[in-house]
């Protein structure tokens, strides 16, 4: 059944969301404030926060986070003993919920987004991700339609670490295999782009520029070239066993 806007009473669904954090949390809780509003109208939503950073339940944003939490909004934090990183975050976050909504904790959207992407998702059922239709914003926010064809693939590669071309690779390899990724026109939706980096300090900025060329050195050997100019039709260029 098509989400109806219109009617929405008769579409009520459950919705499961995972959001990885590492340190903006006020963000966060901005995001799951504004998911809140209208819940009972459109959605009941399954909140899934894994914290890389560690410290959420102890911010000042936890206890707004916590006070948000109702029948139609159910709140779970995790916190790993170290930052999963995106690749992996994103490969636990399948693994648990299945068919979810992955997003940044430095974006804002509401129903009417999530409403584009499920009758996206609906029109094209084989699809296995649907993302918006940002140019830049990479999987910044994107639902995951298909889990069991991103497991079988063998999930998202964790060695882009801790974050930075992971969904180019997914992306490639989707196509490599046959699948489509659709895109929805989000209207409402928003990325603060870069909060982490700017607030950060100049130590850290280092290390995230390290890893930046590192992971796209290792995308480069991975495929022969950065996205959109991949040569290799199998990772590193290496002939199939088939």
């Amino acid at each position: 059944m098509m989400v109806n806007i219109k009617n929405p009473a008769s579409s009520v669904r459950v919705i499961r969301i995972g959001i990885p954090t590492l340190s903006q949390y006020s963000l966060l809780s901005e995001l799951i404030t504004t998911l809140s509003c209208n819940l009972k109208e459109y959605f009941s939503y399954e909140i899934h926060i894994i914290d890389n950073g560690g410290t959420l339940q102890q911010s000042k944003e936890a206890e707004n986070i916590h006070s948000i939490t109702s029948t139609n909004l159910k709140i779970q934090v995790e916190t790993p003993s170290y930052n999963l990183g995106v690749a992996k975050s994103f490969n636990y976050l399948i693994s648990k919920l299945g068919k979810c909504i992955i997003c940044n904790d430095d974006v804002l959207f509401n129903h009417k987004d999530v409403i584009a992407i499920m009758q996206t998702a609906e029109k094209h059922h084989n699809c296995v991700i649907v993302e918006g239709n940002d140019p830049i914003s990479g999987f910044s926010t994107f639902y995951v339609n298909r889990p069991e064809v991103i497991q079988m693939i063998g999930g998202f590669d964790e060695l882009f670490s801790p974050a930075y071309f992971e969904d180019n690779d997914m992306r490639y390899r989707l196509k490599l295999n046959g699948y489509s990724i659709e895109n929805a026109i989000l209207p409402c939706w928003k990325h603060r782009r870069s909060s982490t980096l700017k607030k950060s300090t100049e130590l850290y900025k280092r290390m995230h520029w390290c890893n930046f060329y590192r992971n796209r050195n290792y995308y480069l050997m991975k495929w022969g070239g950065l996205p959109g100019n991949e040569q290799y039709q199998t990772p590193f260029g290496k002939q199939s066993n088939q």
